[in-house]
């Protein structure tokens, strides 16, 4: 699949030359078999009302919309997760670091309704950053295939997420211009992590161009 995608992060060919020579910046392999994981894309994060909003999200949205819409055209799975706390769930050592239990019927833990899933597509709700952490998520994901991680918080959720990825032998391909957190600077360290050891960091150009 050709990619005509042209990215809005005005950044982001300076980020991937900082990462070049990282084991991560190799070619990426074909993602053929890959899923894509769309990671918290609700109101608390990216609705500019919210005072969780992260504010590099517009630079993100494009390469998010592109790779769902590639993947839906290749026909592969994806999977949206959704953060939140049902009750008595306090969030555990999260809050510990001043967050706050987000209850499933708070107005800000809806999708936001410009990325909602399709009838075919999976809804997980995880209670902590990983998605991977008593939702189930490894019986979606065959061990051994990529998993292609969009959304937010990079710095959080998103590198929890890869990390715990490579950890069950699932390849983790992080789109450096479809993730977003509130920090240029958090924004780059959470992708060197990832380049030096955990898995690919990619454009969504690139990504597509895998599929």
């Amino acid at each position: 699949m050709c990619s005509t995608f042209t990215p809005a992060n005005p950044h982001l060919s300076r980020l991937l030359a900082s990462l070049e020579g990282s084991p991560g910046r190799r070619p990426l392999p074909s993602l053929a078999q890959a899923t894509l994981l769309v990671l918290d894309l609700q109101r608390l994060f990216v609705d500019p009302a919210s005072p969780a909003y992260q504010r590099s999200w517009p630079e993100a949205a494009p390469g998010c919309d592109a790779v769902i819409a590639a993947f839906r055209a290749a026909g592969r799975p994806i999977i949206f997760t959704r953060h939140v706390n049902p009750e008595p769930d306090d969030a555990g050592v999260i809050a510990h670091f001043g967050g706050r239990p987000l209850r499933p019927d708070g107005p800000l833990a809806a999708l936001h309704p410009d990325w909602q899933p399709r009838p075919d597509e999976a809804l997980i709700d995880k209670a902590r950053y990983s998605p991977w952490w008593q939702t189930g998520l490894g019986e979606l994901i065959p061990a051994g295939t990529p998993v292609v991680l969009v959304g937010v918080t990079t710095h959080r959720c998103v590198l929890t997420a890869a990390v715990e990825a490579a950890s069950r032998d699932r390849l983790p391909v992080v789109v450096a211009d479809a993730t977003a957190t509130h920090s240029s600077v958090l924004q780059l360290a959470a992708l060197r992590c990832v380049a030096h050891g955990f898995g690919h960091v990619a454009s969504a150009a690139e990504v597509i161009d895998a599929l």
